[in-house]
């Protein structure tokens, strides 16, 4: 009874914290915005958004082990970070460590609170289930690495429970076709059973908030670059981020 209890507390605590932090950041970052040059709007965006995820990862009580230390970018103009997609909590993990943009489900724009936090990030947005949305969707890809972006994505498409990576759809890398890109390879490990599978996210939420604490490893592996045909990177890629993966569960695994 007093575990309930106290489970229901945790919940109610980090659910009430998720929506003030969240409204209280973007309230934030809006005024220091106006209050800057224009110039500078992105970085003071992504500053906040580091902050504010890296704040949401401490108030769920989710524990980052991360090897190797996160390496500078190796000159290229733009970033894909590209990895297995097992928790929504994948997001704000590579957030505070990326910080960019994210490709992510269409449905997610209109999510009270963070889908407005999520459409202030630039998120961009695509229903996997509509051919124009992809396709949209790629040149706004596109559009945002010629200017030099971040970008991560999951191109399994959906979460899946365990460490088999499922096939790369190749949509997100042909908006790099042609651009010089540092591809990231990156594979995350959970605890079985934590993962977002067969649930609403309000369930997986209410499941996340109550644990006391999320242990999650990330691995990064070497960058891949390349100017001709980035599709033609996602098998490649794919088999990086299952060995990575792999390590992942082993840096989970470990005491300390």
């Amino acid at each position: 009874m007093a575990r309930r209890l106290v489970s229901h507390v945790r919940v109610s605590y980090r659910a009430s914290g998720l929506a003030l932090l969240t409204v209280a950041q973007l309230g934030a970052v809006e005024l220091h915005q106006r209050l800057a040059s224009g110039d500078h709007a992105d970085g003071i965006f992504d500053r906040h958004m580091r902050l504010w995820v890296r704040t949401l990862l401490r108030l769920f009580g989710v524990h980052v082990r991360q090897s190797p230390a996160l390496a500078p970018r190796k000159g290229a103009a733009a970033r894909m970070i590209v990895a297995n997609h097992r928790s929504p909590i994948d997001i704000a993990v590579l957030l505070s460590l990326f910080g960019g943009q994210i490709l992510s489900r269409a449905d997610l724009s209109q999510w009270p609170i963070l889908g407005r936090a999520a459409r202030k990030a630039k998120t961009i947005f695509v229903d996997r289930d509509q051919s124009a949305s992809g396709a949209t969707a790629i040149r706004q890809i596109r559009r945002s690495l010629q200017q030099g972006a971040t970008i991560t994505v999951f191109p399994e498409g959906t979460t899946f429970a365990g460490d088999e990576v499922r096939p790369f759809r190749k949509g997100a890398f042909v908006g790099a076709n042609g651009l010089d890109v540092e591809f990231v390879p990156v594979g995350l490990a959970y605890e079985p059973g934590t993962e977002y599978v067969d649930e609403t996210f309000v369930a997986h939420l209410q499941r996340s908030a109550a644990r006391k604490r999320t242990n999650v490893a990330v691995c990064m592996g070497t960058p891949r670059t390349t100017k001709g045909r980035a599709a033609e990177l996602a098998p490649l890629l794919q088999q990086d981020v299952q060995n990575l993966v792999v390590e992942a569960r082993k840096l989970l695994s470990t005491r300390g």
